[in-house]
């Protein structure tokens, strides 16, 4: 079970006090842990002294249990987990939701985003450690250097592999279908457009199930979930189909 909150402290308030006196169910004690363990962030960074003087400019948040996140693969200079569906990538509007990005910050102290899944998806994200690696992996990422594999469900079956080859908000996209079993298809994305891989099987009337948005018809979630990157830096990194 997660919990998670934010909250906006008075001026110079320690942390701890900071967060006993907003949370009733939090004791100053209990406080004080989870600040040890690296439960608290404050401005999307944990923070593990209790002392530390807190603003109300500065936003402060606690997660009292971490959520289980799959660890894939880890190296000095990434490390790649399984995003579970409905868990934002990186910090959304919505402040009372915690990220994937924000989570694994507790563990990991510093990491970089490269890439990104859209919320309901899940499967594989990759992350950097260091600046260096971020900045290689952005680009590498950005010329389409590593292969993208992703599984999905959709509307129907498809009989053979296709090549959708139609531009997205006026940009070149590339998506290759092949069928596996039943409405099961293999998709790998040559481009990185918002939604592209949604949008692109509805455009050939094969949307998602799950995706509302697209016109899919209804399912538990979207059943879309990227299933390998590969790349000689990283290897094939993969996230275990969960349907």
């Amino acid at each position: 079970m997660r919990k998670d909150s934010r909250i906006f402290a008075r001026n110079d308030m320690r942390l701890d006090i900071a967060l006993a006196s907003r949370f009733p169910e939090l004791s100053r004690r209990k406080a004080r842990e989870l600040i040890a363990a690296g439960r608290v962030l404050v401005n999307q960074r944990p923070v593990r002294i209790a002392s530390r003087d807190v603003s109300d400019s500065d936003e402060i948040a606690f997660v009292e249990e971490s959520p289980n996140i799959a660890l894939i693969a880890i190296t000095d200079e990434w490390l790649a987990v399984d995003k579970p569906a409905g868990m934002p990538t990186q910090p959304p509007r919505d402040r009372s939701v915690r990220s994937l990005e924000e989570l694994l910050r507790i563990e990991y102290r510093e990491i970089y985003l490269v890439h990104r899944l859209d919320t309901p998806a899940s499967g594989v994200v990759l992350f950097a450690r260091t600046r260096a690696a971020a900045a290689k992996f952005s680009e590498l990422f950005a010329s389409s250097a590593i292969r993208k594999i992703y599984v999905a469900i959709v509307n129907g079956t498809i009989e053979g592999e296709m090549k959708i080859d139609s531009p997205i908000a006026g940009r070149e996209a590339l998506t290759i279908v092949r069928p596996l079993d039943g409405s099961r298809v293999e998709v790998e994305i040559k481009t990185g457009r918002t939604h592209q891989i949604r949008i692109h099987l509805a455009s050939i009337g094969h949307p998602i199930a799950g995706d509302r948005r697209y016109g899919g018809p209804k399912a538990e979630r979207l059943m879309l979930h990227a299933w390998k990157l590969e790349h000689p830096t990283v290897g094939t990194l993969e996230a275990p189909l969960p349907w």
